[in-house]
């Protein structure tokens, strides 16, 4: 499996990288230079990460943007005890597959549990 990431890897820099040698044969506001330099951050934890959220997606899922407007109505159905799974599994769908998003999530339910103690 470790072997296919490299691969896949490799496949995206041939693809991003200039066809005629080095990024500096390229004006420097091209789009593809901007991409080759930002390759570099790209790594293989990244790449892992991207594809299991891909995977995660489905057809019907909440993206961010959606998921944050309804977190803090989750948030209160979890505190109170509700099964906020079953009443809103869109929002669980998408807290399940983003990270970034269940990040918001532990934090708001981490506050609204403390202003409630």
């Amino acid at each position: 499996m470790k072997n296919l990431w490299k691969q896949l890897l490799n496949r995206i820099k041939t693809v991003l990288a200039p066809a005629n040698g080095p990024a500096a044969a390229q004006p420097q506001d091209h789009p593809m230079t901007a991409a080759t330099s930002n390759l570099d951050q790209l790594n293989e934890s990244a790449l892992v990460d991207l594809m299991q959220t891909l995977e995660m997606t489905q057809e019907n899922m909440y993206s961010c943007e959606e998921t944050y407007a309804l977190l803090d109505e989750y948030v209160e159905l979890v505190n109170t005890g509700e099964d906020a799974a079953r009443l809103m599994p869109l929002v669980k769908n998408h807290l399940d597959a983003c990270p970034g998003c269940h990040e918001h999530y532990e934090i708001l339910r981490d506050i609204i549990a403390n202003e409630s103690a």
